[in-house]
């Protein structure tokens, strides 16, 4: 038997009323302090996550009501967007993704092996949103990682990396400002991180990532400008592999920010998601509103 609801439902309403009341639009008979009476409660009693997940689920409730499907109101996916403006340039690309190369540390071939299953797995789950969007189909089928595991007389720092990436030849679509690289703790991350897909990455304190080496860095120098950003910019940064087509990829194929720009504010063992006041996911810590470390 289910025990009474608790004190900030409102009379007469309990769990499955409220989920459906935006898809009945009796949640709009609610004055502003009974949904904030009722907001707070929740939140007290579920947590930030279950808050999000119950009004995650009246959204969806509501859509299925209206008859819309998620894909009528998705916007165009970012990757896509980036693809549509270069062809708009005249750059129309036949493959187009990122240049991956292998740590030379890394030595145990069955875990490599898994690293790579599971990376394109985040990836797959990354565009999930999308599906059946116009075009999104043959979209994907142009997308490319060119995966490097041999990378020769690269010692494996990022600097040699960076070099190893200059020296050779690569489609226009994977040719960008920065390469990827997974080293060993890069990989266990992949592996061993929470699936993107369990929660929102504001409740996973850790998450997989790979490391986007700018070109740049195997040249002895700072360039005027990267000197002159003055973040200590070591040349590379993390990068989250959830966000790899949402995030950085319009960036780099636009070659709209230098590396520095994008990273140079990212240290340590820090990830960068995406350039938004949240989008630094920080080590020890996980999801952070930069605001609150000013």
């Amino acid at each position: 038997m289910l025990g009474p609801n608790p004190p900030y439902y409102l009379a007469g309403w309990d769990r499955e009323r409220m989920l459906n009341g935006a898809a009945s639009g009796e949640i709009n008979d609610l004055t502003e302090e009974q949904k904030d009476v009722f907001r707070k409660g929740l939140r007290a009693d579920l947590g930030e996550q279950g808050f999000d997940e119950f009004f995650d689920e009246m959204f969806k409730r509501e859509l299925v009501a209206s008859g819309k499907t998620p894909v009528e109101i998705v916007r165009e996916p970012p990757f896509m967007q980036a693809m549509r403006l270069c062809a708009e340039r005249d750059m129309r690309w036949d493959q187009w993704g990122f240049v991956i190369f292998k740590s030379p540390e890394i030595i145990d071939a069955s875990r490599w092996e898994a690293c790579k299953q599971r990376f394109l797995q985040i990836v797959d789950g990354s565009i999930g949103f999308y599906r059946g969007y116009d075009g999104l189909d043959e979209c994907i089928q142009k997308m490319k990682f060119q995966w490097v595991e041999d990378v020769g007389e690269a010692n494996g720092s990022p600097e040699s990396i960076a070099r190893k990436y200059s020296s050779s030849s690569s489609p226009p679509g994977l040719d960008h400002s920065v390469c990827l690289y997974i080293t060993p703790s890069s990989m266990d991350s992949i592996l061993d991180s929470p699936d993107p897909s369990s929660s929102k990455r504001r409740y996973r304190k850790e998450i997989p990532f790979v490391i986007a080496v700018s070109r740049g860095a195997g040249e002895p120098h700072l360039t005027m400008d990267e000197d002159e950003a003055g973040y200590g910019w070591r040349g590379y940064f993390n990068v989250a592999v959830e966000t790899l087509f949402d995030s950085l990829f319009p960036i780099v194929a636009h070659d709209s920010r230098a590396p520095f720009e994008i990273g140079g504010r990212v240290s340590g063992e820090d990830i960068w998601c995406d350039h938004t006041r949240w989008g630094v996911h920080k080590a020890g810590i996980g999801y952070c509103d930069r605001r609150q470390l000013r």
